[in-house]
C-alpha cells in the first residue's frame, strides 16, 4: 500500500501527497490532450516523476500486461489522487495539529 507516501500540506491544512517512483495513483480525470490514452478511474504505479509531470505504469495493473498502452505519460500531479495496490483510492487525514 502507499504507507509510506510522503505528505506535505497547504497553509489550510490540506494533505497533498509528493509522489515518488513506486507510489500507486489513480487518475481523477480523463488525461489531457486531443489523443486520450488514460482516462479517469485508471491506476496503476509511477515509474517517473519529472518537472514536465508524472509517468503511470497502467498494464500490470488496471490493463492487462499486454495492453497496447501500458504508460500513461507527463500527467499532471493536480489530476492524481494516492491509492493502494488494489487502486481503491485513499483517504487523506488533514493535518489538524498544524496552525497557520
Amino acid at each position: 500500500d502507499n504507507g509510506g507516501m510522503r505528505m506535505d500540506y497547504t497553509v489550510r491544512g490540506e494533505p497533498r501527497p509528493i509522489y515518488e517512483v513506486g507510489d500507486f495513483v489513480r487518475l481523477k480525470r480523463d488525461e489531457p490532450g486531443p489523443v486520450v490514452t488514460a482516462r479517469a478511474g485508471d491506476w496503476g504505479r509511477v515509474t517517473r516523476v519529472s518537472p514536465r509531470g508524472v509517468d503511470v505504469m497502467l498494464a500490470g495493473y488496471c490493463r492487462p500486461a499486454n495492453a497496447r498502452v501500458s504508460v500513461a505519460t507527463g500527467l499532471p500531479v493536480w489530476m492524481l489522487a494516492p491509492c493502494d495496490t488494489r487502486g481503491l483510492m485513499l483517504d487523506l487525514q488533514r493535518d489538524l495539529e498544524r496552525r497557520g
